[in-house]
């Protein structure tokens, strides 16, 4: 009788150190295809969480699937869209918004569908008798992948009379089979834009990605 109990003790041991050492190796995998995703797409740690925000939770292939459309549209460059509102500034002053919106599909590594997303980013102006003065920028997104930040743009002016501006933003991601880490990714954006001509481009690309 001692010998059938310590058989089935044996064996119920032998089923938790089974089960202990699958799951460290299924921990070990996750840790280390993150890390590979972390290098490929240039994803970057977060320890100061002050100024961002309610972060989204997602897992890692969520977040990959979003950076991995980011990657492939990289290349793609699309048109401003230029927006007036009168008297923004008095009644001799016309606020001139120019609009540059990215549209997205994330999906899996298997192709399944995850969600559509949109980065938007707006220059603002002030344009009185010909004269154009820069007021400001706006960022905002359509999603619940991410939290996208985005400080100010850098200009400045062509010979023709165009803007060229630039600017770098990051997107947020926490990563809840991660132990919920917070990792940010930065985007670069550039573009330009031609006042008198009524024209420019624009484009968004991941800043350090390695792929």
């Amino acid at each position: 009788m001692k010998t059938i109990k310590f058989f089935f003790v044996s064996v119920i041991a032998l089923t938790f150190v089974a089960c202990s050492s699958a799951e460290d190796e299924r921990f070990e995998d996750n840790s280390s295809n993150f890390e590979s995703i972390k290098s490929l797409y240039g994803i970057e740690s977060v320890s100061n969480v002050a100024d961002i925000g309610n972060v989204p939770s997602v897992t890692a292939e969520e977040m990959q699937g979003v950076l991995e459309s980011l990657r492939q549209n990289g290349n793609v460059i699309r048109e401003c869209k230029s927006e007036n509102v009168e008297g923004y500034f008095g009644e001799d002053g016309d606020r001139q918004s120019v609009r540059m919106i990215a549209e997205y599909q994330a999906r899996t590594r298997a192709g399944a569908f995850l969600e559509e997303f949109a980065l938007c980013f707006s220059l603002n102006f002030n344009v009185d008798e010909d004269t154009v003065y820069y007021i400001g920028t706006t960022y905002s997104s359509s999603t619940d992948l991410f939290c996208w930040k985005g400080y100010g743009a850098s200009l400045s002016t062509t010979v023709g009379g165009g803007n060229v501006f630039t600017a770098i933003t990051h997107l947020y991601f926490r990563v809840s089979d991660q132990k919920d880490c917070l990792v940010k990714v930065p985007v670069d954006f550039k573009g330009n834009y031609n006042f008198n001509a009524g024209h420019g481009t624009y484009s968004f690309t991941l800043s350090n990605c390695h792929k």
